[in-house]
């Protein structure tokens, strides 16, 4: 992969107990296999030491920093980070690693086959969990993906919601210069539009260490995430994705 030039996005909210040691992670990954990298870290207004951590490693890992002094959503400082990527290849992914960073290799090759976007799925054959996800998070990852087939018909796609997914720039830059939801349908949202814009998608089965927290409100962000849905199949009804 040393002729491959990769731009990695990481969306950080209040990433302060682990954000040294993942970025460092990440960064001898991709400095040991890509000829070209470059890591860009969004801060979405962490109210912890998340900013003071990166400012401490900004220089020694090369990052690019864009610091939100206010919560914006994570899909809209992902959308932030994409929009500024300049490698050929541009992904994002959690910055818990609650998907390894081992796990790209796999994922790039996939675009030799002729494929446009590459994603993590929990609902192919070949998963692998190491640290299982609570019953009601389980049972609600479910709910949510019958609900965004139903409400969008998008049928396509077992899963949207893992973060990891890697793009060819041209779909990165077409679909996320079309992104509306800034919050956690995000995701769903940049698959409906991949799929109406007719990019090739590959779902891969990954090994999942799912973090022991997570940054989802149990009763709030769901329905939030319907009503996303709903603002998806409106949009599409007005032809904002063409």
């Amino acid at each position: 992969m040393k002729n491959k030039a990769i731009s990695v996005i990481i969306p950080a909210y209040n990433e302060e107990q682990t954000i040294q040691r993942n970025l460092t992670k990440i960064h001898n990954f991709l400095k040991d296999r890509f000829g070209v990298f470059e890591i860009i870290v969004v801060n979405d207004g962490s109210f912890d030491g998340t900013s003071k951590e990166l400012k401490k490693i900004q220089e020694n890992l090369h990052l690019r920093i864009i610091d939100n002094k206010t919560n914006q959503g994570k899909g809209k400082v992902v959308k932030q980070g994409i929009l500024e990527s300049s490698c050929e290849l541009v992904m994002f992914l959690d910055a818990d690693l609650g998907i390894p960073i081992e796990e790209l290799p796999k994922f790039v090759l996939e675009f030799d086959n002729g494929y446009d976007i590459v994603i993590a799925s929990r609902f192919v054959p070949g998963l692998r969990i190491v640290r299982p996800v609570v019953w009601y998070r389980r049972i609600m990852e479910k709910v949510f993906q019958i609900l965004r087939m139903t409400i969008i018909n998008d049928w396509n796609v077992r899963d949207t919601q893992c973060g990891f997914k890697v793009f060819r720039r041209k779909a990165a830059m077409d679909i996320f210069s079309r992104v509306t939801v800034e919050r956690f349908a995000f995701d769903a949202e940049v698959i409906f539009i991949a799929n109406k814009l007719k990019y090739k998608i590959r779902e891969l089965p990954i090994s999942l260490q799912n973090p022991p927290e997570s940054h989802v409100r149990l009763v709030r962000d769901p329905i939030n995430m319907i009503l996303d849905l709903v603002k998806i199949r409106v949009n599409y009804w007005k032809g904002k994705y063409k």
